[in-house]
């Protein structure tokens, strides 16, 4: 399993050259994804000369970013990290809720989807992320003493738009690497077909959300213009599907606007949606209300709908039976909330 890194495919053929017994290469993985260790040389039981060698090899660190920058507040920490090799810069988070903490991380650097509401989209797209460094950013907080709960793929990027998000999963769901439960790992998609039915094939017990953020065609083409290459309506069908496989329940995001898809006649539409689709799969679909944040770069039009608003449109979703919940925001106060991660590229 551990043959889907490419940090571990170098490590059995670094080890494998150097003759070093079948065994130390469960010993090497144990200290860098078990023990957390930060550099080569501190990986306990190795020899002197091997230390040396994975240093001249590897580098001094274990991980393929450095943090440049960690921002704390509102039950949130931020990490800006850079890349050991080219200096490319993403953003992960972790969320305490209570007792669970939960990571929030990215799949690309920058984002080519262009959501009219997101800092990240406004950073454009800079590169793919390989399947350590996603999920390397785990492992900086689990070198920073962190207990890892959950990890949701809402990060900087489109995690279905990054091939190399699937061997991520398998990484961090391998018993010698990360060892996650599938049912602990969220990925979030604004609507990407090919990738929604390969997670289904390959990865039927991830959670999948969908953002939403419109019931009318015009306006999301506007907000996600993906909606234009696949309508919510193509994405719903595949949903359906997907909850006939797995049983599995299906989330929509829904980001409140002031003034743009905060209405009464929003709320009944998004309803309507839901209680449209068929008898065994409609009651597996929950409505995730959340709180707009204001990002980098984005326009000032867009504002988090008032109190009043959220009242109302969750009272309307109640009212015709749509399963529904309201999510406060975490790390707003330092840009670390949904739609705000930048990594630095607009300041």
């Amino acid at each position: 399993m551990s043959s889907i890194s490419p940090r571990c495919r170098a490590l059995a053929q670094f080890l494998d050259h150097h003759q070093e017994p079948p065994w130390r290469l469960q010993q090497v993985l144990h200290g860098v994804y078990k023990a957390y260790k930060i550099k080569w040389h501190a990986i306990d039981g190795l020899p002197q000369t091997l230390r040396w060698r994975l240093k001249d090899q590897f580098g001094k660190y274990t991980t393929a970013f450095k943090p440049e920058a960690v921002s704390e507040g509102d039950s949130a920490e931020k990490i800006l990290l850079k890349s050991r090799s080219d200096e490319a810069r993403v953003e992960a988070v972790s969320l305490k809720f209570h007792s669970h903490r939960s990571l929030c991380i990215s799949s690309q650097v920058g984002c080519s989807f262009q959501c009219a509401f997101c800092a990240t989209g406004k950073v454009g797209f800079k590169r793919q992320l390989d399947a350590d460094e996603i999920t390397d950013q785990v492992l900086h907080f689990l070198q920073r003493g962190h207990k890892v709960d959950g990890i949701s793929f809402m990060g900087m990027g489109e995690p279905l738009g990054n091939p190399k998000l699937f061997d991520a999963l398998r990484i961090l769901t391998a018993s010698e690497l990360y060892g996650m439960s599938a049912r602990r790992l969220n990925v979030s998609t604004v609507g990407v077909l090919p990738g929604i039915v390969k997670l289904t094939e390959e990865f039927p017990q991830v959670n999948l959300a969908f953002s939403l953020h419109s019931p009318f065609t015009e306006e999301r083409n506007k907000l996600v213009p993906l909606n234009r290459m696949f309508p919510m309506e193509e994405v719903f069908n595949v949903l359906d599907q997907r909850i006939r496989s797995t049983g599995r329940r299906i989330w929509i995001c829904y980001l409140l606007l002031q003034g743009i898809n905060d209405s009464a006649d929003h709320a009944r539409a998004l309803a309507q949606m839901v209680r449209d689709r068929p008898s065994e799969t409609r009651y597996l679909y929950h409505v995730n209300l959340l709180p707009y944040n204001v990002g980098r770069a984005v326009p000032e039009q867009y504002s988090r709908a008032g109190p009043e608003g959220v009242e109302q449109f969750q009272r309307v979703l109640q009212q015709k039976r749509v399963s529904c919940s309201y999510r406060n925001s975490f790390g707003h106060g330092i840009d670390a909330a949904c739609g705000q991660l930048f990594a630095g590229y607009e300041e």
